[in-house]
C-alpha cells in the first residue's frame, strides 16, 4: 500500500508548513539547542482511507494540525 501527497494536497501542505515554521515552538526550541528528540522527527502524516478517497492530516510535534485532504479529487 502506498500513500502520498500530490497536486493540491502537496500545495496545501507546503504552504502550511512554510507558515507554521515561523511560529512553531518545537522548531524554535530545537534551533536554540533547548530541545530535540532522539530521532529529530517533527511531522506525522496521517492517512485515513475511506470509500471515496484518503483523508490526509499532517500533525506537527507541537500539536498543530493541517488538513490536506483534497475532496475535490474524490
Amino acid at each position: 500500500m502506498k500513500f502520498e501527497l500530490s497536486g493540491k494536497e502537496l500545495e496545501t501542505f507546503k504552504k502550511w508548513d512554510k507558515e507554521h515554521k515561523k511560529t512553531c515552538e518545537v522548531i524554535h526550541r530545537a534551533t536554540t539547542g533547548e530541545f530535540m528528540d532522539a530521532v529529530g522527527y517533527r511531522l506525522e502524516f496521517i492517512f485515513s482511507p475511506t470509500g471515496l478517497g484518503d483523508g490526509i492530516t499532517v500533525k506537527c510535534a507541537c500539536g498543530e494540525k493541517c488538513n490536506c485532504t483534497d475532496i475535490d479529487s474524490w
